[in-house]
């Protein structure tokens, strides 16, 4: 970018030079240049400067952000957390089915004797009222007599 020094620098350079415009106009010129060469060595610096400014914020958020490698081991850990963890609720699940089913096997074995021994108590009970009617009947005066003239 060419730079050029306003009218009022001019005017003050002559006035310096004792109305010396040629030289005047060559101190302009050579301070245009050094303005120029400044201008152009901050441009580069800032031009640097900025490159490495940039690789490094680059660099540190490579080094700080997940990259897709470290987020897949992070996933593939978890699924294998998660399945480790399924298959122990499956076998925790299964055994509870397990203990569940002998449970109920005991509970239908322990039905199934009450039954049988309900079946027993009725036969008991059938047995004692027949024994009890016969004893009732047996010794019924009525009953008595009835034998008495039947036996005759």
């Amino acid at each position: 970018m060419a730079y050029s020094l306003p009218y009022e620098v001019y005017v003050l350079l002559e006035e310096a030079f004792n109305r010396d415009r040629a030289k005047a106009e060559v101190f302009a010129h050579a301070v245009e240049e050094v303005l120029q060469a400044i201008e152009q060595q901050a441009e580069e610096r800032i031009t640097a400067k900025k490159e490495a400014t940039k690789a490094e914020v680059y660099n540190e958020l490579r080094n700080e952000l997940a990259t897709k490698e470290f987020v897949r081991a992070e996933v593939n850990e978890l699924r294998a957390e998660f399945r480790s963890e399924i298959s122990e609720l499956r076998a925790e699940i299964r055994s509870e089915i397990s203990e569940l089913r002998t449970e109920m096997n005991e509970l239908r074995t322990e039905i199934s004797e009450l039954r049988s021994e309900l079946k027993q108590n009725a036969l008991l009970l059938k047995v004692l009222i027949g024994i009890a009617v016969f004893g009732l009947t047996l010794f019924n005066p009525a009953f008595v007599k009835l034998l008495e003239l039947l036996m005759k």
